[in-house]
């Protein structure tokens, strides 16, 4: 079946923001496709084009060189071109106008072409393939394959609206698609059993990353209803987790579904010698004298192949377990929290911990608590629903967290850069600074919390208080104020001011204010003292 279309039905789900328009969109194609080309596509829609779920490495420089070769464009004209629409794949398919032969492209031509380009171990040799490539097909089709190399489509498509896509396709409830790719991890082979009406016959394994159970936050405890209703933990301020072990074997996977296991050989050691396979959900902390140490001190060990005996020792490591998700060859999901808790405890390793819960009908209060749990060291609280299922992926009403702002700041914007995809003309991601004297420093970088109106009109006016321009970054005079709240304060030798702020988010564009009314620098290390306390 044709990837051509593929790509036509990408550029409709991109240009509509509604959720059940893409699904549709997308499962009227699935819906055409024979079993083999289902999964081809949902491979490719989930940014896997090769078979077996095979890594594709080829870098934004290489494909530039390809489109050079094919169409004589100059580099600075490439680059321009890049800067303007933000997205590797557009900048190509628009260069590629008029230079292309326009042969019709097939899902088993596509990966043929994709085994082509990345069977050659030179890069050399894969940006001529590559180009080859180039010449071949439509630009539109081009600009899509291209984006299957970055890995990110960038048409507001998660893999939840791939699996409800498949779903309607196939003639299955989307949690039946959901409870299968839970259970097995690589959605183009749960595509081949729903095709083939297996999935009942998936089985549960462990060792691929599993999506995450999340949280809905709230600010205070609306409607909880009965509070008999509800366990309370504290909110740990670390790296969710999974520890997957069996068979002498064990991976840790983060949130981001990204193998960590390098950084953390303690654990390892902790659940190497388990006699059942097992997967547990939970979060790695650094800890010391029984409480969880700042998440500045955790910061050390990340995204280190090997660990120096001293850091570990500087560092300790535990993990504190949440919740489980597959034991002996089933997966738990489906259990009510109580059970998947008792069985938890009875399978937990000696060396690793289980996350305390309270009943919330004993507390004082939710806001005592709340207090209590900051003084700990921790975010905050999670109030757990009983009696209830582990929805991977979800956030819903079984899970709150409550989560205050550990604080707010009036910050001066320094420097913008050009957002992506819907974004690519506006200057959307703002690096901004505190007063030190008669200086600006930096303190961190946000993108979130305007509304697209706000964006436009921050954009006309960054733009002419551009100083010096690096690409898709703007220097600018230090004039626009915002207001940002933060999780905390973590030193940084990326900034001059020595710290940056943890998930900053903008609170509003104070037009009310002057760079003379922006908080200091001072003030940012008082706050940072009293984290330490």
């Amino acid at each position: 079946m044709s990837f051509d279309e593929l790509a036509l039905v990408c550029e409709r789900v991109a240009a509509t923001p509604s959720r059940n328009r893409k699904i549709s969109l997308l499962g009227e194609y699935l819906t055409k496709q024979n079993e083999t080309d289902l999964v081809r596509a949902t491979r490719f829609l989930c940014g896997q084009p090769l078979p077996g779920g095979a890594k594709m490495s080829l870098g934004h420089a290489a494909l530039r060189e390809a489109l050079i070769e094919v169409t004589g464009w100059d580099l600075e004209t490439v680059r321009l071109c890049y800067r303007e629409v933000g997205d590797t794949g557009e900048t190509i398919g628009l260069l590629l106008q008029g230079a292309t032969r326009n042969l019709p492209l097939t899902l088993q031509q596509a990966e043929e072409e994709y085994l082509g380009v990345f069977g050659r171990k030179r890069t050399a040799d894969r940006v001529a393939r590559l180009a080859e490539v180039f010449l071949r097909y439509s630009p539109l089709s081009l600009k899509y394959f291209v984006k299957g190399i970055t890995g990110n489509l960038r048409i507001g498509l998660q893999e939840r609206l791939v699996e409800e896509a498949i779903a309607a396709a196939t003639g299955h409830t989307a949690a039946a698609l959901r409870e299968a790719s839970h259970k097995a991890g690589q959605l183009g082979d749960i595509a081949r059993a729903a095709y083939r009406r297996e999935l009942h016959l998936v089985e549960a394994k462990i060792f691929h990353p599993m999506e995450f159970m999340l949280a809905k936050p709230i600010e205070q405890a609306p409607e909880l209803g009965d509070a008999a209703d509800w366990w309370v933990e504290d909110k740990y301020d670390g790296i969710r987790s999974q520890v997957h072990a069996g068979d002498g074997q064990v991976k840790i996977y983060s949130r981001g579904m990204e193998e960590v296991t390098a950084a953390f050989p303690e654990i390892v050691t902790i659940f190497a010698g388990l006699p059942v396979p097992i997967a547990i959900d939970g979060e790695l902390l650094a800890w010391r004298d029984g409480k969880a140490l700042n998440f500045t001190v955790l910061q050390q060990r990340l995204q280190r192949k090997t660990v120096p005996a001293e850091l570990l020792t500087e560092v300790p490591i535990i993990f504190m377990a949440y919740d489980l998700l597959h034991l002996a060859g089933q997966s738990t999901a489906g259990l009510t929290l109580e059970e998947r808790l008792h069985l938890l405890a009875q399978h937990l390793p000696d060396g690793a911990r289980l996350s305390a819960r309270r009943p919330l009908a004993e507390l004082p209060s939710l806001e005592e608590e709340f207090n209590a749990a900051r003084k700990r060291g921790n975010e905050g609280l999670l109030l757990k629903r009983r009696g209830t299922i582990y929805e991977p992926g979800k956030r819903g009403n079984y899970w709150l967290k409550v989560k205050k702002a550990f604080g707010t700041l009036d910050v001066v914007v320094t420097a913008a850069e050009q957002g992506h995809g819907r974004r690519a003309t506006m200057l959307s991601d703002y690096t901004f600074a505190v007063r030190d004297g008669d200086r600006f420093l930096n303190v961190g970088k946000a993108y979130s919390g305007l509304t697209d109106d706000e964006i436009r009109e921050l954009t006309r006016v960054l733009r002419g208080l551009t100083q010096e321009k690096y690409g898709r970054v703007m220097l600018v005079r230090p004039e626009v104020v915002l207001e940002v709240a933060f999780d905390g304060i973590q030193k940084s030798p990326r900034h001059k001011s020595g710290f940056a702020l943890r998930f900053p988010r903008i609170l509003r564009w104070r037009q009310d204010k002057s760079p003379a009314d922006a908080d200091t620098l001072a003030a940012v290390q008082a706050l940072y003292t009293a984290t330490l306390g």
